[in-house]
């Protein structure tokens, strides 16, 4: 067999999952079905169009199987080591463990990202911010801001804290945190404890993923897709990098959030860095007004 990998604590932990790329070939060359690393009973073994002949390893539905059953089988894949495919509350995403380096490696390898663009850490809640963040010039975000935005569809950089393994964006002094406003995502952070690395479901510089036909040519390399369906037309998650002590913001990607995201930062006294110069292209958003008539264009 092929050489194996581990990742994981607690119960799941220490389990060995066997790298598939020869199964993967030699099912395609015998069109077989792969076996799977993860409880047979659980999944079904499917394909992408004739045309593509895109081999999935192991699938559910949120529909059929039910988030409980999904929230098992994905919190056992990732503490497998594993790459799970998953919706969110804005376009699907690519999950694994944070501080398990071959898993983010694999992720990089799978989207063909460069080693130099950063991973986003997924949370189940706002309250654990400060677990993997620091204060900047010793200031915190405040615990009211966090609960304002997240749950939602924004990722917040802060600097980055000790507790997040050295291994992830080494180098990087700031992490982008997402607390993704989806009842399986959410449940499924809560069942590991673990801080989860995140990213786009689809090749490097390619479309954001609605459906999971959409990044079919990912599928030989995941261990796990949940099907969430089709998820509501929109782009990723606005990105806007917190300054708490000077209480400013800067955007770093408009997203699908950015005006509510502005509102919600002006009520808790947040000025856009520059916007009383008006040079970022970006309108301040005061207490009573949320408009933003021309989002500055930041590439995804």
């Amino acid at each position: 067999p092929a050489s194996a990998r581990t990742c994981g604590s607690g119960s799941a932990g220490n389990v060995h999952i066997s790298t598939r790329r020869n199964q993967h070939r030699v099912a395609k060359e015998k069109n077989m079905r792969i076996p799977l690393s993860v409880p047979t009973t659980l999944f079904r073994s499917r394909r992408a169009s004739t045309n593509s002949r895109k081999i999935l390893s192991a699938a559910m539905s949120l529909a059929n199987n039910g988030l409980a059953a999904c929230v098992d089988a994905a919190a056992d894949a990732l503490l497998r080591g594993g790459i799970v495919a998953l919706p969110t509350d804005t376009v699907y995403g690519l999950a694994c463990l944070a501080d398990c380096p071959v898993a983010v490696g694999r992720v990089y390898a799978v989207k063909g990202r460069s080693s130099g663009k950063p991973l986003a850490v997924c949370l189940d809640s706002a309250a654990r911010v400060p677990d993997y963040t620091i204060p900047q010039d010793g200031c915190n975000v405040n615990a009211a801001l966090l609960k304002d935005l997240l749950p939602g569809p924004v990722t917040l950089v802060l600097p980055r804290g000790p507790r997040l393994s050295d291994r992830l964006n080494p180098g990087v002094s700031a992490v982008g945190i997402r607390v993704p406003d989806h009842p399986f995502i959410l449940a499924l952070c809560r069942r590991i404890r673990r801080p989860v690395a995140l990213t786009s479901a689809n090749a490097s510089g390619a479309s954001d993923s609605l459906r999971p036909d959409d990044f079919s040519s990912l599928w030989p390399d995941i261990d796990l897709l949940i099907d969430g369906g089709c998820l509501k037309p929109g782009p990723a998650s606005t990105v806007v990098e917190l300054m708490p002590a000077a209480r400013l913001y800067r955007v770093l990607r408009t997203g699908r959030a950015l005006e509510s995201t502005a509102c919600r930062l002006a009520r808790h006294g947040y000025q856009l860095e520059g916007a009383e110069a008006c040079s970022s292209g970006v309108a301040a958003a005061g207490p009573d007004d949320c408009r933003l008539p021309v989002p500055l264009q930041v590439a995804s």
